[in-house]
């Protein structure tokens, strides 16, 4: 292992795309010594898992035993969340006068995972209840005063919201003059002016001293029926058939949390292990047909939150995106094989369709900035393009905010009205942001890595100079810096030492897979090219007598240089890769530098 701190700067050495590109700063920082051995010592485990459990800030035995051995007791007493009380009373009351409810959600797999939850918990009581979820593309986020008007025209007295309506201000206020209450479950930034709803159940309400802030929309849905299923109870403790049902729902709990890119330390750490096994032991014909599609890809691997957050996750958004979230929900929610194998296929078709769109936006938005955009000087990138499709401009904002290291807003323009996703970089807090920039906003909501605005498309010029002011981090301070964990040897990349270090899994944003430095190792035999025109590399290492297999999405332009390497210095994450029902070591390579 490395002593000390070391900061390695790197450049691409043939950049993918034109200029300009940013450089990125990779640091290897070890952790405190005294803590990892002490850590080692007592819980026990091995000095590399010690190392990468102090590194996340994990100091004591406690909290190390509470990291790798997650249990559901360790969740907290949903009551403790604010609003729950009034929420759970009025819901109560709704049953009990026979009150039609409605759920209303968001077309994104937080959303639509909330929506399922609460859908399956009054089937499951056998009280029906209706659902809505908004068309992105015409509705946009969030309850709107067209939907509040909707279903009290069709006899709702009680609207349930499920990842959104904490800003629903004005559309609270209209449900409450047409004689409709309204129950807010969310987790986004709540503002100043508070929805006078019956009750705004969020982690993130002013004067919450619920202790963990971070809940996904599904997470903050789950400890709604978690109360409701106390109070049918009458005590703390549920009955066994509602424990039941709850553990079987924490499998859409895993969902929506994985993919809504929430820490997983905490509560959503222990939501996430145990939903995963219960994602893996569904016998929901959709879930099935999606935990089934990951087994054809990954024979013989255990279901990891990666399946759900790259492969899951993006077939459900993909048909929110294009404006069909019915057909997501509609697969969670099957109970015929048939029909789910159907749907299934329609949400893959949208998935290929989505990731075209996303390839020629991607293209666009990447020409505009080398035209228009000054990285030395300017603190956010802010574009608008017509005929951008709005359920995909997030993702692409997603890949430009990090490969140009800047806050990122696009926008698609329509006539007089512009709609945009932005997505910030650590460091700042793209809601706030924007906040500042209000004025020139028709309307914008989020948290700090994500937001979604509404605004003119004659004021887009005013927004990007006045959020280039809001912004106070230099481009400088903005230069991408990866935490490595740690610098190894291939001999110490052992089958023993992978499964020890998978009981840090569920790995996501907040607990990320450890990532590790191998210096000079030797290419053995002829590098491979993989995929549609050679995108991907394939190599093999050598070093003490070991040789591993390593794999390099997207480095295929590196090719000519590794094979005339004699040595390289890769920064790559392990894994087990299984072929014919046997596991073997593999380099999961992030960049690459020769000697």
């Amino acid at each position: 292992m490395v002593g000390g701190q070391e900061s390695v700067a790197l450049r691409p050495t043939s950049p993918l795309h034109s200029p300009p590109v940013v450089e990125k700063r990779w640091r290897i920082r070890e952790a405190e010594s005294e803590a990892s051995a002490r850590l080692a010592r007592e819980i026990p485990c091995s000095p590399l898992v010690s190392k990468l459990l102090a590194k996340r800030g994990i100091a004591d035995p406690g909290s190390a035993h509470r990291f790798l051995h997650p249990k559901l007791s360790h969740l907290h007493d949903p009551f403790a969340l604010p609003g729950m009380t009034p929420a759970i009373d009025r819901i109560e009351e709704a049953i009990r006068r026979r009150e039609p409810i409605a759920i209303f959600g968001d077309y994104d797999v937080d959303g639509i995972s909330s929506t399922c939850l609460l859908q399956d918990f009054f089937a499951f009581i056998g009280y029906p209840v209706s659902y809505h979820l908004p068309n992105r593309l015409v509705d946009g986020y969030g309850l709107r005063s067209s939907n509040v008007r909707e279903l009290a025209a069709r006899g709702v007295k009680l609207i349930i919201t499920v990842d959104n309506g904490s800003s629903a201000t004005e559309e609270v206020e209209l449900a409450a003059l047409l004689g409709v209450d309204v129950v807010v479950t969310d987790h986004h930034l709540v503002p100043s002016d508070v929805p006078r709803a019956v009750a705004v159940v969020n982690p993130s309400a002013p004067g919450s001293s619920y202790p963990f802030k971070d809940l996904a929309g599904v997470g903050v849905a789950f400890k709604l029926i978690w109360a409701l299923c106390q109070r049918l109870s009458r005590q703390t403790k549920v009955s066994d058939r509602l424990r039941a049902f709850l553990l079987e729902s924490l499998a859409l709990v895993a969902l929506g949390t994985i993919s809504d890119v929430v820490p997983l330390v905490g509560e959503n750490r222990v939501l996430a292990h145990f939903g995963l096994r219960a994602l893996e032991e569904t016998k929901r014909p959709g879930l099935r047909r999606l935990v089934d599609s990951v087994r054809s890809r990954d024979e013989g691997a255990r279901l990891e939150a990666s399946h759900v957050g790259f492969w899951m996750g993006p077939r459900l958004n993909a048909a929110g995106r294009l404006g069909r979230a019915e057909t997501a929900i509609s697969l969670l929610l099957s109970q015929e094989d048939d029909e789910a194998q159907n749907l299934a296929d329609t949400l893959e078709s949208d998935n290929r369709r989505r990731q075209e769109i996303e390839r020629e936006i991607l293209e666009s938005a990447r020409e505009l900035i080398r035209e228009n955009v000054d990285l030395e000087r300017d603190r956010a990138i802010v574009l608008g393009g017509e005929g951008w499709h709005a359920g995909v401009i997030g993702i692409v904002a997603a890949r430009i905010a990090e490969e140009f290291a800047r806050p990122t807003l696009l926008l698609t323009l329509d006539g007089e009205r512009a709609r945009g996703s932005a997505r910030s970089v650590p460091g700042v807090h793209i809601c706030r942001a924007l906040a500042s920039c209000a004025g020139h906003l028709a309307g914008f909501g989020g948290h700090e890595m994500a937001a979604g605005v509404e605004m003119s498309p004659q004021r887009i010029d005013d927004l990007r100079r006045a959020l280039n002011e809001a912004i106070t981090l230099r481009p400088e301070e903005m230069v991408p810096e990866i935490e490595v964990d740690a610098e190894v040897s291939l001999l110490e990349l052992t089958p023993q030492a992978l499964a020890e270090i998978s009981l840090l899994e569920p790995f996501g944003h907040g607990n990320p897979r450890p990532l590790f430095v191998l210096r000079d190792a030797q290419v053995a035999g002829q590098p491979r090219l993989l995929g549609q025109e050679g995108r991907h590399l394939s190599f093999h290492l050598r070093q003490g007598g070991l040789t591993l297999r390593a794999i390099a999405f997207d480095k295929g332009r590196l090719y000519g240089d590794l094979e005339h390497a004699t040595a390289l210095s890769v920064l790559f994450r392990p894994k087990l890769s299984w072929w014919q029902g046997r596991s073997q070591v593999e380099l999961d390579v992030r960049e690459i530098l020769r000697g």
